[in-house]
């Protein structure tokens, strides 16, 4: 009886941390984009759940003088069922991204998902759409990440702006 009571004091002990949920996180998840893309059974593979050390590298650009050649960052990424946050220790920005998975072009390895942000600066509207894609191997992710960020002024496009980077991501910690 004494062993089964500990056993249960150890499960509580190690599930219990796991399972709370501060008001901030509780908020973030509340105020999530809706994405369009997908993940394993509706929730994010948990192996992309940790801190990584990220390098994204230009592949392509129709205007490469208006994006980064290269950066290096730490990507902190955790979540809560389908909501996927991430912390860049680097720059200190932080997005929580609500995934909707394609339960038929998921693989058990892949996160893929779609941000769409629209801003007005004056007279133009910009549209920025980001598409990556990221395939989980062990303890390394690889993938592609792309750009698009197009201005609108009076409703016509007047300049579209495009870049997809490689993107490899190791990790530093967090389970498999």
């Amino acid at each position: 009886m004494k062993r089964i009571f500990l056993l249960v004091v150890a499960l509580i002990l190690i599930i219990a941390p796991q399972m709370q949920m501060t008001t901030q996180t509780a908020a973030q998840i509340a105020m999530a984009e809706t994405l369009k893309g997908g993940a394993v059974y509706e929730v994010i593979p948990k192996g992309f759940f940790g801190v990584w050390h990220v390098t994204s590298k230009m592949q392509s650009s129709n205007n490469p003088k208006m994006f980064n050649k290269l950066s290096v960052d730490i990507w902190n990424l955790s979540g809560a069922g389908n909501v996927l946050i991430l912390e860049n220790a680097m720059t200190g920005a932080k997005s929580s991204i609500q995934i909707e998975a394609d339960n038929k072009k998921l693989d058990g390895k892949t996160l893929k998902f779609m941000r769409i942000k629209e801003e007005r600066s004056g007279k133009y509207k910009y549209i920025q759409r980001e598409s990556p894609e990221f395939v989980l191997d062990g303890n390394i992710f690889r993938g592609f990440d792309t750009f698009i960020i197009e201005k609108y002024e009076d409703n016509k496009l007047i300049s579209k702006d495009i870049v997809k980077y490689i993107v490899i991501g190791q990790k530093i910690s967090g389970e498999n």
